[in-house]
């Protein structure tokens, strides 16, 4: 009995891969064809440029020291061809945002502790 699967390759070679159902292997079988077209989008976004920057950052909140430890490694892995540089450079603009967010929150915290000094404060209307 035959154990190769019945499908031409679109060459129109024989399919050298070995039968799941029915004569067919899972990339040729016809009822298969939904779920293989859900792998294929799922392996898109595993790829995409959002998904890899995600794998290198850390799940925890990073000090600036760390981010600054995190950015000199991406910026060697990038020098020696071991990190794709749009992946760095989405890792450059994630942290610049990351410290701005930071240094307005310092800001705002400082004015405000100013303002409490000096006994002036935001003006709150009523109605």
């Amino acid at each position: 009995m035959d154990t190769g699967c019945t499908s031409p390759t679109k060459a129109g070679k024989s399919c050298s891969a070995a039968h799941y159902k029915d004569g067919y292997c899972r990339w040729h079988h016809p009822e298969l064809e939904a779920q293989r077209q859900a792998e294929r989008v799922a392996g898109g976004k595993a790829k995409s440029n959002r998904a890899r920057a995600k794998k290198q950052l850390a799940d925890q909140v990073m000090s600036i020291a760390d981010l600054d430890a995190l950015l000199c490694d991406a910026l060697t892995k990038v020098s020696t061809g071991t990190m794709e540089p749009n992946v760095g450079s989405a890792m450059a603009g994630l942290a610049k945002t990351i410290v701005g967010i930071r240094a307005s929150g310092d800001i705002e915290k400082r004015l405000e502790a100013l303002e409490v000094a000096a006994g002036v404060g935001t003006i709150r209307r009523i109605g």
